[in-house]
């Protein structure tokens, strides 16, 4: 159950820390760097697809 939280919680910092460099590339630069965007909205969608409602 904690290994469930685990990746969870990773998966969702990884897709954070992709989107705050997409921010800054944006904000400095003018441009969007795709693969961060890519990954980080991947590692996104894999966070919220990992169930961990406890089985009654």
């Amino acid at each position: 159950m904690k290994l469930k939280w685990t990746l969870k919680i990773v998966f969702l910092i990884c897709a954070i820390l992709c989107s705050v460099i997409v921010g800054i590339m944006y904000t400095k630069l003018s441009f969007i760097d795709w693969p961060y965007a890519i990954v980080g909205f991947v590692f996104l969608i894999i966070s919220f697809a990992i169930p961990v409602k406890k089985k009654v």
